[in-house]
């Protein structure tokens, strides 16, 4: 991705589309864009082939807004982590299409993890520090997105949606194993209150 990105961006300077005080900031973007561009497509990809694309768009609205907001595990490499990240929804995805739970023990379940993610708090990354002010935004729309999950969580209870509510409580764990394993593997801090 690096060599793409910088292979983009030396073009659009070479074009004199953008400033050399700019490149750096063209670099980064186009490095991000291709990378969530190449995760977006591998996982529709996947959900696709497993005729999961409901289910996919559920893991995703589940799960982006909680690891933006409070941080968790980070692999040394972009692929480390896209095959982390692929692995970890095929296998959420397989779950759910073969086994299931009943709708009350699987929203009780959900409902153990989301306290334990509260409990456990968020982590900072190293690379990108959160001071008190923005710490105190991350919490306040942490705690939004737990109180909308815990909405939708009650809706597919109330609905017998099982499929969904166990989606939402394997979804939840591996949010909450993220956030455990960054705590114990040194690489993130705890962000303080």
């Amino acid at each position: 991705m690096e060599r793409l990105s910088i292979a983009f961006t030396n073009y659009i300077l070479k074009k004199e589309v953008i400033s050399k005080e700019d490149y750096e900031i063209y670099l980064y973007g186009f490095q991000s864009f291709l990378e969530l561009f190449l995760n977006l497509v591998c996982s529709l990809c996947i959900a696709a082939f497993l005729h999961m694309e409901v289910e996919c768009l559920l893991f995703f609205i589940l799960f982006i807004p909680l690891r933006s907001f409070n941080g968790g595990l980070h692999l040394k490499s972009y692929y480390s982590c896209l095959i982390f990240s692929c692995a970890t929804m095929t296998v959420i995805l397989l779950i759910v299409k073969y086994f299931s739970l009943k709708a009350p023990v699987s929203f009780l379940l959900y409902f153990v993890f989301m306290v334990l993610i509260k409990l456990t708090g968020a982590v900072d990354h190293p690379n990108r520090p959160v001071d008190a002010n923005e710490n105190q935004t991350f919490t306040h729309k942490t705690d939004r997105t737990l109180f909308i999950s815990f909405l939708a969580a009650l809706s597919f209870l109330l609905l017998n949606l099982e499929n969904y509510i166990f989606l939402e409580a394997l979804v939840y764990l591996l949010v909450l194993s993220t956030l455990i394993l960054s705590k114990f593997t040194g690489g993130n801090t705890p962000r303080k209150d």
